[in-house]
């Protein structure tokens, strides 16, 4: 049955037995207990149901795919271990009988957040017609402009591996007998940032080496001081050898997919200026830059400004989901047997101001000592020893990161004292609740903006009256 909230679904969570075969396992509606099943023909079909089956497993290796209220375990920017992860539980060791409700209550949240926003930006979406995507992100590009995407020999550039790194595994060694350790900035501040990414706007002009030496004596300076938004076809002759472990250029993620790197956009050219010798080959230049969040619907516009959204997890994973669905690939159904870029001009800029800014924040880390493995999307994952966790989650704090709460050291930080916060100020409340651990008032706070607008202040006002704790 409808609600007035145009909400026609309930949602769930199933953990099946094994993670390659929906068959036997536990299953929560939002809101009810893990019950056990035998199959998925015990599944209500009138529920979406996120599940631990990995993307390979659900496409490639069994007929989950073939039921249309299944979705995979990556179909969210978290997987449901790292819904645990940043709440405190540890996936190896937390029963599936508590682990499953948990889940599916966020799995909802985020659900209802995601679909209220698509429907205030379009008021005639019906669920039915809205969440059908492989991913939750393909579902959201609905409330995003329109993006530009590459054509012809163009399009055969812009590929993942080529063009830009979705993200980077760096060559450090990790820590031996060091625990992983990721942080991560605000999610929603985080997203507010890549909206306000210059972006480039085309038409898109070809430049080869010739028309490149009758325009410039020097290349690269050309390329960096041009106002217009470039692209260009490099050769990297020397990286500094400080620096190229961590920077990671065109490192491959996966054995069988070893691209080798050629094209980067100007926000990494900026960055990379400083300690590499690069040689320009060729370039596509854009009209003019421009910015995303500016052009956003309004409703998006409310949602990423609102206080509440910064201190609700749910709202901070469906702000990741909006900048991540800018720099998706083009929809295959607008392709007509042509090259099909894999993300959108715009797209290679935010991928490359992404990339920058974690590089950046990977060498702060790296030069306290601390061993960088990997960053990308808006985290850095560390490896270190134990007794070194709350020198790295402090130092983090300075650059703004903050640590899943499975990682905080107990008692690190004290309730009735303010953290030692240095990131975006509109994030200062979340940090205090996170790095206190105080889940019973994030929990609260998580609903809030599942909630009226003249009903969400004094519902903050009751959270922080029962659980502030100060």
């Amino acid at each position: 049955m409808a609600d007035n909230d145009g909400i026609t679904r309930r949602f769930g969570y199933v953990a099946f037995d094994s993670e390659s075969e929906p068959a036997e396992g536990f299953a929560s509606v939002s809101g009810q207990p893990a019950k056990r099943i035998s199959s998925i023909y015990e599944l209500p079909t009138d529920v979406i149901w996120w599940t631990n089956i990995t993307f390979d497993a659900f496409y490639k290796k069994s007929d989950a795919w073939r039921s249309p209220w299944l979705r995979h375990d990556k179909y969210l920017v978290v997987s449901p271990k790292d819904v645990l992860k940043e709440w405190g539980m540890n996936p190896n060791d937390t029963e599936v009988t508590q682990a499953a409700p948990i889940i599916s209550e966020f799995f909802s949240r985020i659900m209802q957040m995601s679909f209220r926003l698509i429907r205030d930006v379009n008021p005639r979406s019906r669920m039915e017609d809205v969440f059908i995507g492989r991913f939750l992100r393909e579902d959201m590009r609905c409330v995003l402009p329109e993006a530009e995407y590459p054509k012809s020999e163009a399009a055969t550039i812009i590929k993942s591996g080529n063009a830009w790194q979705e993200f980077t595994q760096t060559g450090v060694s990790p820590v031996r007998g060091g625990r992983w350790v990721m942080l991560r900035r605000p999610r929603v501040s985080y997203a507010q940032e890549m909206f306000h990414t210059p972006i480039p706007r085309g038409p898109f002009e070809f430049y080869g080496r010739s028309e490149i030496r009758s325009v410039a004596k020097d290349k690269m300076k050309w390329v960096l001081e041009n106002e217009n938004p470039c692209i260009a076809e490099v050769t990297i002759n020397r990286i500094d050898g400080d620096i190229a472990p961590i920077y990671g250029f065109g490192n491959a993620m996966e054995k069988e997919k070893r691209i080798a790197r050629s094209w980067v956009a100007h926000p990494e050219l900026v960055v990379m200026d400083h300690f590499t010798s690069i040689d320009i080959k060729s370039l596509y230049m854009g009209a003019e830059y421009d910015l995303l969040g500016p052009n956003l619907p309004e409703p998006v516009k409310d949602f990423l400004s609102s206080k509440y959204t910064e201190i609700s997890w749910s709202a901070g994973v469906v702000a990741e989901t909006l900048w991540r669905a800018c720099a998706l690939g083009e929809e295959k159904s607008k392709v007509q047997g042509e090259d099909r870029a894999h993300t959108s001009w715009q797209g290679v800029w935010i991928k490359g101001a992404d990339k920058a800014n974690m590089f950046l924040t990977a060498m702060q880390l790296a030069e306290k000592g601390f061993s960088v493995v990997s960053y990308g999307l808006g985290w850095v994952r560390a490896a270190v020893l134990e007794e070194d966790i709350p020198d790295l989650i402090r130092h983090g704090l300075t650059l703004g990161l903050l640590p899943q709460i499975s990682d905080l050291p107990k008692g690190l930080f004290a309730n009735d004292r303010q953290v030692p916060w240095k990131g975006d100020v509109s994030s200062m409340a979340l940090a205090q609740f996170t790095l206190t651990g105080n889940r019973d008032l994030l929990w609260g706070m998580d609903t809030i903006p599942l909630l009226g607008r003249k009903q969400r202040k004094q519902t903050f006002i009751e959270l922080m009256k029962k659980y502030g704790g100060r």
